[in-house]
């Protein structure tokens, strides 16, 4: 058995430096979306990891709201946004959008609503709203972003786009990500 001397573990370890920092150049950026090119119709489509935004007044510490965004090349002008909401079995009925002052509700359309069992007493409820990108855009340019989710039951959820410091929540910068992709 040969013992390594002082030049070979140094070879080794500039090695292991190497590759670190080689895959440390190609890793992607947590908020940067996955984005795929369509084996049946060449369409790209991109999509973004669910993240938690701001809730107001939350009754338990599981009663959150996630949002993602969705795109495709077959529908460019849009971006569909998938609104969860944990430790809730409901249908969403709609979602409002409160940007900086100007109100605006879309419907969700039942179809794309769904609840799902987690474990236990544990529930999540998920529904889309398709958005015009604009849209999008006017909310992620905005000072403030409140948003409110109401259930077919007359619940609701509401809350901000921003932390109570002020700071961007996570699905404020992967919708961010998705509207650069969009433009590449």
């Amino acid at each position: 058995m040969k013992i390594l001397t002082g030049s070979g573990v140094k070879k080794i370890i500039l090695l292991g430096l190497s590759l670190l920092l080689s895959s440390q150049v190609f890793s992607k950026d947590k908020y940067e979306p996955q984005c795929k090119v369509s084996g049946f119709d060449n369409q790209t489509i991109c999509n973004t990891k669910e993240y938690g935004v701001y809730v107001y007044d939350r009754p338990t510490v599981l009663s959150s709201v996630s949002i993602s965004g969705i795109w495709t090349s077959a529908d460019p002008s849009n971006i569909g946004l998938t609104i969860s909401l944990g430790d809730i079995s409901s249908i969403i009925e709609s979602v409002s959008f409160n940007i900086d002052g100007d109100i605006d509700t879309f419907e969700i359309p039942v179809r794309t609503t769904k609840s799902t069992h987690i474990g236990g007493t544990l529930w999540r409820s998920t529904g889309m709203v398709v958005l015009p990108k604009e849209y999008v855009e006017k909310m992620l340019k905005a000072k403030e972003v409140k948003y409110r989710v109401v259930t077919v039951s007359s619940g609701y959820r509401e809350g901000s786009f921003h932390s109570k410091e002020g700071q961007e929540t996570e699905p404020v910068k992967t919708l961010k990500a998705l509207i650069s992709k969009t433009k590449e």
